[in-house]
């Protein structure tokens, strides 16, 4: 049975869900969603049995439109950014280890690619981490390196805790150390204070540059 919801119905016609809703209009029109719905729009005097016809009619480009949706959504999935760089990620079930060729990233699944970023994010941070707390003779007790959904890091200053987002693997090496000195700033200045930015320039007289990866 239909359901209906603000004039909004729904009907189930070779393997695709429909909705419609019947518009002050005087033609039928049919679109598909970002969310990969089809909708269509009917005048108010449209008899509904017509809508099977108006289907059979467009048919091809139904196929066609959900194909391309199809794909695309696929695409989109297997673009990966690895350290500043496009990757295409593909699946091979065989594969022992994740490994980098050219421009694709092999890997035995998701949870595989997972892992490997995590293993990488590690070695990355930590190789920042200890070059920037000697350089500054700041020190941390705690790494927590996780996916942050509003930010690429962050500091506990009483507590000398540093969270870093696992989703900066993404940027480049630059990007990367930027933030991690921006995080071991915090250790000292908790806030963004003039006396802050100063500290980043001083270290990282770049720093401006390297921030604006972060603003396109």
């Amino acid at each position: 049975m239909a359901r209906q919801s603000f004039g909004i119905k729904e009907f189930f016609w070779r393997e695709w869900v429909f909705f419609y809703q019947k518009k002050s209009i005087k033609n039928v029109y049919l679109r598909l969603n970002e969310k990969g719905e089809f909708h269509l729009s009917l005048p108010y005097n449209y008899a509904l049995e017509d809508i099977e016809r108006f289907l059979i009619k467009n048919e091809n480009w139904i196929k066609k439109t959900w194909l391309k949706f199809q794909n695309r959504v696929i695409d989109d999935e297997s673009q990966v950014y690895f350290l500043g760089k496009k990757y295409r990620l593909v699946l091979k079930e065989n594969l022992f280890k994740t490994k980098i060729l050219k421009n694709e990233i092999y890997t035995p699944s998701r949870s595989g690619f997972e892992s490997f970023l995590k293993k990488n994010s590690k070695i990355i941070f930590l190789f920042y981490l200890k070059k920037w707390t000697q350089k500054t003779k700041l020190s941390y007790t705690h790494l927590s390196i996780k996916k942050m959904k509003t930010r690429w890091g962050s500091c506990n200053h009483k507590k000398r805790y540093i969270n870093l987002n696992l989703k900066l693997l993404e940027k480049s090496l630059k990007a990367i150390e930027y933030v991690i000195l921006h995080e071991i700033a915090h250790l000292k200045y908790p806030n963004h204070s003039q006396e802050f930015y100063n500290f980043l320039a001083f270290y990282m007289k770049d720093f401006r540059e390297r921030e604006k990866e972060f603003k396109k």
